[in-house]
Parts: C-alpha cells; structure tokens; sequence
C-alpha cells in the first residue's frame, strides 16, 4: 500500500488551524494551491469550516507528488498567513503555533526555507521509474535508482547520465534477447535504436503502419536524438557545455524511464505474435 506523503494527523492540524478563518479565508488558501472542494461530498467532522477543508482534502490523493504540492503551496500560505497576524499581534501565540506545525511537516520529511516546503523524497517521486521484468540485471536497476536519487538531490547532470546509460544497456538487452548482431563497445543509442526498430517492427517507414503511427515512431526516434544530444552536452558523459536545469533533467530521466517502458511493450508484443503463428 502506497504511504500518504502528508501525514493524516499534519492535515488534520491544519486544518484544525484553519477552522479559525472565515468560509471565504478557507477558499482562499486552497485557491492558492489550485485545488477544489469535491462537489458531492458529505463531511463526517462536525462544523462547516472542518467540513470545507475535508471536502478540499477528499479531492486530493496524497499518495501523489503533483498533488501534494499543490497542497503545500496551500499550507505555505497558511504559515505565510501566520507570520503576518504574529506581527500584527506579537502578543498571540501565533509564532509558536507556526513552530508546531513546522515540526509536524519535518516530521513528514519536509524542511521549511525561505517561504516554501521542500523535500527530497517528494522531488524523487515525481519521476516515475518502471517495473520493467527485462531490467532485472543489476546494473540496470542500479542507473534507475540512481537517477531518482540524482533528481532528488539536485545532481542534474549526474541524473541525465543515468538516464543515458540506462536507455544504452536496455537497448543492448534486447538486441540480445532478439538474436540482433551489434558492436558491444557502441555507446551510441541512435545507432543501437536503429537495430532495435527492425525486429521490434518500429521502423517509421514500415508499409504497415497508419499515418499517426508513423508519427509518433518518428518522435520516438528524435527523443532518442534528444537523449544523445543532452547527454552530451549537459551531462558528465562528456565535457559539460552547459549545467541542466532541474526539471530538464527530470524530462530526461522520465523520457527513458518511458521509452524503455515502450520498447519492453513492444518487444512483448512480438514475442507472443511469434507464439500465435507458430501455433
């Protein structure tokens, strides 16, 4: 069972929190976020403010990165929110309230910098690596999870490395799985890609194929393209031109995670076409 990235017992002190604000400041804050009320839910908390903010929060799965940070720019403009009435009022217990419900998110594994919420486990989540059968070789599930820890560490550069190398070997691997002949020592998956395309029936130009097909098979070859140019220029496979920008690398690293998800679809799906005709 996927764990919440927000513990229930932090919401349910923000939310506690917020009972404090009017209807209209509840909105507010979650508007700040993005996020809505579920339209037909019906609230087991006693109060109309608790039943508010429980209808915002059975509209968010917190098991999901995307949708937990839309939430933390929620709690963000609560703590901002509180800064401002302890000024206001430096009497009130507001700053150790704050305090509080800090510990409560580092609890949580988020830590608290200049106005946001960060969290490294959060940031790794994003990217989405794949159960894939055929990576069981070692090497292979090591480069993915050293691009999530590369992600979430900030190591960009590192990441997109990972990512390279892992899309290298998998190629390789099917290659071999597919009795493809190919140079060992090649590091160049637009030239490994290529072979790839002909047993896995993925070349762009193949007769049979429909027009949209075609398409996205010729996309899949300048994602490979992608890669390679990326790699080389903003990665430390090569001398670095240029340092890569976070979410870059997450593109990167989420492009290979999926093209290999593809490419082990494809290569299922003609190992069983193989068994249905030799049936």
């Amino acid at each position: 069972m996927t764990q919440d990235l927000i513990s229930k017992t932090t919401r349910n002190e923000f939310r506690e929190l917020l009972t404090a604000s009017t209807l209209h400041e509840i909105e507010m804050s979650f508007d700040a976020g993005g996020l809505v009320p579920r339209p037909d839910y019906h609230a087991t908390v006693n109060g109309q403010r608790r039943g508010l903010v429980e209808a915002y929060y059975a509209n968010i799965d917190f098991t999901s990165a995307p949708d937990v940070k839309k939430v933390l720019a929620v709690y963000e403009e609560v703590i901002e929110n509180m800064k401002q009435a302890a000024e206001r009022q430096p009497n009130q217990n507001h700053a150790a309230t704050i305090n509080a419900l800090l510990r409560r998110m580092e609890r949580d594994g988020f830590g608290y910098e200049n106005g946001r919420f960060r969290s490294d486990t959060l940031n790794a989540s994003v990217v989405d690596a794949p159960s894939l059968v055929l990576l069981s070789e070692h090497s292979m599930q090591e480069h993915i999870e050293k691009a999530k820890q590369k992600i979430a560490s900030g190591d960009s550069s590192g990441a997109i490395v990972n990512a390279y190398t892992l899309v290298e070997e998998f190629l390789k691997q099917l290659l071999r799985k597919t009795g493809t002949s190919f140079n060992e020592s090649e590091g160049d998956i637009r030239v490994l890609y290529k072979l790839a395309t002909g047993p896995l029936n993925l070349a762009p130009k193949g007769e049979s194929l429909e027009n949209h097909l075609k398409t996205i098979l010729e996309g899949l070859q300048r994602l490979i393209s992608g890669l390679f140019e990326v790699a080389n220029k903003a990665s430390d496979r090569h001398a670095r031109r240029y340092n890569p920008a976070p979410h870059h690398a997450k593109l990167a690293v989420n492009a290979a995670f999926t093209l290999c998800e593809f490419l082990l679809e494809s290569y299922g799906y003609q190992q069983k076409r193989e068994e249905r005709q030799a049936s």
